[in-house]
């Protein structure tokens, strides 16, 4: 089992270095290769120059595809760096994440957004063709270093991503103790539990703050919380710990209805989806969604109703062997229609997706 060795949040300029500092007094580097794209690359041309001094080269890609993947691993074969640093967002990555896997090389997390837990997990999401992703196994970053100050300059919807995925740990878990009996996936009690104590470090009390302006200390939770979801599912050695029903919804969406629409905002959906079956946090779930400007209906990401059925019986057929409440209640067409209208009824005129 690998877990991140070196895990720094920081607040600023300075820290960072330092963070950098103390890294490479314990794991001196070589040769170090840095994945960026061009947003990042402007942003944090402070930290590119600081990161200079280690004998670095820069390789800047734009997409989490095949091409950018093979791109990456001949660079990395070629060069013979013993470092990967990542920075950008969650595609950047995972692109240098898995890269890195398949070279053997060391790989630092550095990311720019903390819209979901791919930032300190073994896992790495590659695009296949236009719109499908494929999730792939990896190893975990050796490092992640996260700066408060760069990601609170990220857009608010990345934010929000962040959470919403972060959130789903909390309804993971359930499915997680459900599927206990039915064996068909390993259950690490140690991985649950961590995943789920994640989640309550922004559920329901992100609820009470302001989404524009996210306080500091609330920003280092939602840090510390996809951290720990990502090794969460390191200790399981699956994503069992961090997706259950939510995300095969998430999924399920991607196939059917794929569009822009970010990853954390489908799997808001599903995490309303997920407490109407397990019959908890169904009012709590659908106020927090609301009070952040999180989805609650299908119709709030363009999806009718009538379509939306399809995607709920769907998403069964997404990773079969992982038993979730989705299946456990084995439900039809009518049971579906019937649970999007508790849906609708319990949310009322509580307020609109924004």
């Amino acid at each position: 089992m690998k877990i991140p060795q070196y895990i720094h949040i920081t607040e600023g300029r300075k820290e960072t270095k330092e963070a950098f500092e103390k890294l490479f007094l314990v794991e001196t580097p070589k040769r170090i290769l840095l994945v960026t794209s061009t947003s990042p690359a402007g942003k944090l041309k402070w930290l590119l120059d600081f990161l200079r001094k280690y004998n670095t080269e820069k390789l800047v890609i734009e997409n989490s595809d095949g091409k950018a993947l093979d791109k990456t691993i001949k660079k990395l074969k070629k060069g013979s760096f013993d470092y990967c640093i990542g920075i950008g967002g969650g595609k950047i990555l995972d692109i240098a994440k898995y890269a890195s896997f398949v070279e053997g090389t060391k790989f630092i997390s550095f990311p720019t957004l903390l819209s979901h837990d791919g930032i300190a997990s073994p896992v790495a999401v590659i695009k296949e063709g236009k719109e499908w992703s494929e999730s792939r196994t990896a190893a975990p970053p050796l490092g992640v270093i996260v700066d408060l100050k760069t990601v609170a300059e990220a857009p608010r919807a990345s934010l929000l991503s962040g959470i919403g995925d972060l959130t789903a740990n909390l309804f993971a878990s359930m499915d997680a103790e459900i599927s206990r009996e039915v064996c068909r996936e390993g259950y690490n009690e140690l991985a649950t539990g961590i995943a789920r104590f994640s989640s309550l470090l922004v559920f329901p009390h992100f609820s009470e703050i302001s989404s524009e302006k996210i306080p500091t200390e609330e920003l280092r939770h939602l840090a510390w919380g996809l951290i720990l979801s990502g090794i969460s599912m390191s200790i399981a050695g699956n994503s069992r710990p961090a997706s259950g029903a939510e995300h095969k919804i998430s999924h399920s969406i991607d196939y059917l209805f794929p569009s822009s629409i970010s990853h954390g905002y489908k799997v808001s959906i599903g995490n309303v989806i997920s407490a109407f079956l397990h019959k908890q946090y169904r009012r709590e779930i659908i106020e927090f969604n609301l009070s952040l400007g999180l989805p609650v209906l299908c119709s709030d990401i363009g999806i009718k109703k009538e379509d939306f059925v399809d995607v709920v019986l769907y998403a069964r057929k997404i990773k079969p062997n992982r038993h979730t409440i989705l299946e456990e209640k084995k439900l039809t067409k009518k049971a579906v229609i019937k649970l999007l209208d508790e849906i609708e009824e319990t949310k009322g005129d509580r307020g609109e997706f924004i």
